[in-house]
C-alpha cells in the first residue's frame, strides 16, 4: 500500500474518531481504522471499516467491550462534516459485545430501552390479552449459561386487569441449541391458565424462531450468546439502511 494511501487512512480514521468520540460522555478507549483513498473519501465511500470501544457512556447506556467490522461502507460526505452520518446504501456489519451484569441492569432499566417496550397481545383461547412489562427489572447471570430475568407485568383482560411481579430463567441460543425458558414463576401465585401460558410459550417461539429481528431500525441476528466470569459475551450479525443517532 502507497504511503499517500495510507496517510489518508490514518487522516479518515483520526476525523471518524473524533466524530464519534464526541457521541460519547466517556469512553476509556476508542479506535477506528479504515482501507481508502482520497478520491473514495471524496465520493463517501470506505472500503473496510472497524470501531473498537471500551467503558463507553451515552446517557445511561453503559458497553463494557465493543466492536464493529464492515466490510463495505457508503456515506454521504456532507453528513460526516455535519457529525450526523447516514448511509447511501445499506451496511452489513458483524458485532462483537461485552457486556457486565451491571451494565445489563443498567441499560435495561434505561429511558432509551424502556421506550422500545410495547404492550404485547396474547390470542388465549379467542380473547385477547394484553401483558405490559413494567419496571424495574433486574437481570442476573448465572452458571451454566443462563440468565435469570424479574419484573413486573399488568395483565389486561375483558375480564380483570392483573399486576404481578414474575421470575424467568432462561437458556440463551447457542450453536447447537434454541433459546429455552427453563422456569416462569408469577407472585402472587394465583395460577395463570394452561392456554395463557401456552399462548405466551407460543409467542416467546415465534419470537425467538426468526432470523433476524427488527430494533431501532436495524436487523440483526445473535449468532453466538455465551455467559461467562459474570459478563455476556455475545456475536451479532446485523443488516443496516442507516445509522441511529446516538
Amino acid at each position: 500500500m502507497s504511503e499517500p494511501s495510507r496517510s489518508e487512512e490514518n487522516i479518515f480514521s483520526e476525523f471518524a474518531k473524533v466524530v464519534l468520540g464526541s457521541q460519547f460522555d466517556d469512553f476509556r478507549k476508542l479506535a477506528v481504522s479504515a482501507q481508502t483513498n482520497l478520491l473514495k473519501l471524496i465520493q463517501g465511500e470506505v472500503e473496510d471499516i472497524s470501531f473498537q470501544g471500551r467503558n463507553l457512556v451515552k446517557d445511561d447506556l453503559q458497553i463494557k467491550e465493543i466492536e464493529i467490522q464492515t466490510d463495505q461502507i457508503s456515506v454521504d460526505p456532507l453528513s460526516i462534516l455535519l457529525g450526523k452520518i447516514r448511509l447511501n446504501e445499506s451496511i452489513d456489519s458483524h458485532i462483537h459485545l461485552v457486556l457486565t451484569e451491571d451494565n445489563l441492569n443498567q441499560n435495561m432499566n434505561s429511558e432509551y430501552v424502556l421506550g422500545f417496550l410495547k404492550p404485547i397481545d396474547l390470542n388465549v383461547e379467542g380473547e385477547i390479552n394484553s401483558l405490559e412489562l413494567q419496571p424495574p427489572f433486574a437481570i442476573k447471570l448465572l452458571d451454566g449459561n443462563k440468565m435469570r430475568f424479574t419484573g413486573n407485568v399488568t395483565i389486561r383482560s375483558t375480564k380483570d386487569t392483573q399486576k404481578l411481579a414474575f421470575t424467568s430463567v432462561v437458556s440463551p441460543r447457542t450453536p447447537t441449541q434454541p433459546i429455552r425458558m427453563e422456569t416462569f414463576c408469577c407472585t402472587p401465585d394465583d395460577g395463570q391458565s394452561i392456554p395463557f401460558m401456552i399462548a405466551l410459550l407460543q409467542w416467546m417461539n415465534s419470537l425467538v424462531s426468526q432470523p433476524f429481528v427488527e430494533f431501532g431500525g436495524i436487523a440483526f441476528q445473535v449468532t453466538n450468546f455465551v455467559i461467562q466470569n459474570k459478563e455476556l459475551v455475545t456475536d451479532i450479525e446485523i443488516h443496516a439502511t442507516q445509522i441511529p443517532d446516538l
